[in-house]
């Protein structure tokens, strides 16, 4: 994200935006311009497909990530937008259903979770959060890793707080992944998503489950004892 944000010297204007050489396209065609909230004619998604104009308030950092992301994972976000009209389309009454409901979720909150070792995953679907995050942890970043795909979850990290929590989509990949040059790995995880997103992989929210994320190795400075104990954050699997 930082080699988007050294392009500019202060809080990207419209005309900043603009100016950007390589600004991804929608499935529709449409190059991707981030335009005033105010300026939409049509409906948030539906402005997108047909126009490429993404609303996007002026320093407002919420939008200013969701623009981030457009340009990192540019097939992944054309996906999610064309998964969107395609069950508008389908829908005679605009209702959202649980596809759009969990692409939103995703959109939004979401963590892309590459992953080699079957053991790490059992663990995050277990909620075995200490195994995971302490027993494990010299397995982040060759054995499992985590990936902001979620502008509010970007957004929340700007001032952080115990109980930030997101929702993931595992990724299997092979143990020379974690060795790739950092483009090369979010291209592969970009093409992988977006086809997957194609394939109507996304069904329902459930099946995104939860990473309180401030436990990854690194990512909040005071992880001691006391920290993963806390059981109202590093919630244990309810009995189903």
């Amino acid at each position: 994200m930082r080699n988007w944000l050294t392009r500019f010297d202060t809080f990207p204007t419209h005309a900043a935006w603009e100016a950007l050489p390589d600004r991804p396209a929608t499935r529709s065609g449409q190059c991707v311009s981030f335009v005033p909230a105010e300026s939409l004619t049509d409906y948030y998604e539906t402005e997108i497909h047909l126009r490429g104009r993404v609303a996007t308030r002026t320093e407002n950092w919420h939008d200013l990530f969701n623009a981030l992301i457009w340009l990192r994972f540019p097939k992944t976000k054309a996906a999610l937008n064309a998964l969107h009209i395609r069950h508008m389309n389908q829908s005679a009454h605009g209702q959202r259903g649980p596809v759009r409901d969990a692409a939103t979720l995703f959109d939004e909150c979401g963590l892309i979770l590459p992953w080699c070792n079957p053991a790490l995953l059992a663990d995050l679907r277990g909620h075995r959060w200490s195994t995971l995050f302490v027993s494990e942890q010299a397995q982040w970043n060759s054995g499992i890793g985590a990936v902001c795909f979620g502008h509010a979850n970007l957004e929340a990290l700007l001032d952080p707080f115990p109980g930030l929590t997101g929702k993931c989509w595992p990724v299997e990949v092979t143990p020379e992944w974690f060795s790739l040059p950092e483009a090369d790995r979010w291209q592969w995880l970009d093409g992988y998503l977006a086809t997957a997103v194609d394939a109507n992989a996304l069904q329902s929210p459930r099946q995104l489950p939860p990473l309180p994320y401030l436990g990854v190795p690194g990512w909040w400075p005071q992880q001691d004892t006391a920290f993963y104990d806390d059981a109202a954050y590093f919630r244990p699997l309810r009995p189903t």
